[in-house]
């Protein structure tokens, strides 16, 4: 019999709950997430053994759901420098992974992201590339450096097309783009999180350095 107030959630839930409240409290204790969560301390043992296993779970879902905020900006639509701004506005609405990310001690790191990475190209190699007789090895690897580093490739696409100045080099552009949204995102936390106007200013001025920074002097 659960314990009554006790929730009741499957792993991939646990884990989805854990990623909220370690945003919150990034050195909670098992005690202290089990409370915050609403379930016993000995359902997230039993799901994970220790702390250092649930936090890990939540940096890869972090990681995950910052390489789908990237693909749901559709990147190989339109100019490079319009999706790097469409991307800017996914990853906004993301703001416990960013805050995790963006953290003095984050939990989400670049293991977490080869991570993500890893089992998104191995999924593509055994659907996309296996299913596709005639696909060319070619088009595989290339879908997997975009998975590995997709600022670059959406840079270099910029680049290509005219709309990113491409007197910047790529990685520094990328790094520029990724430490300005993490300004952006720790600016509106600073001022209120949760507050529309505070979080849509800061997204703003993210875009609008974004693009006096990269676009291309003839665009």
């Amino acid at each position: 019999m659960p314990v009554q107030g006790m929730r009741r959630l499957g792993r991939e839930a646990l884990v989805s709950e854990a990623l909220t409240h370690l945003a919150a409290n990034p050195q909670a204790s098992m005690i202290e997430l089990s409370q915050s969560i609403g379930v016993g301390r000995t359902t997230l043992y039993r799901h994970f053994g220790d702390r250092e296993a649930l936090v890990g779970a939540a940096a890869l879902l972090g990681a995950r759901r910052f390489g789908e905020a990237v693909m749901k900006a559709r990147p190989g639509e339109g100019t490079g420098l319009a999706a790097l701004e469409r991307i800017c506005a996914e990853l906004f609405t993301l703001p416990d992974v960013l805050t995790l990310l963006f953290a003095d001690n984050p939990i989400i790191t670049d293991e977490s992201f080869a991570e993500a990475a890893a089992e998104s190209r191995s999924g593509a190699e055994s659907s996309t590339c296996a299913e596709s007789a005639d696909a060319e090895s070619s088009t595989c690897a290339e879908s997997a450096d975009a998975e590995d580093d997709p600022l670059e490739a959406v840079i270099a696409k910029g680049q290509a097309d005219g709309s990113i100045d491409e007197g910047v080099p790529i990685g520094w552009a990328a790094a520029f783009v990724y430490l300005t949204i993490g300004s952006g995102h720790l600016y509106s936390v600073s001022v209120g999180v949760d507050d529309p106007t505070a979080r849509a200013q800061s997204l703003e001025l993210t875009i609008r350095a974004v693009r006096k920074t990269l676009a291309s002097p003839g665009g």
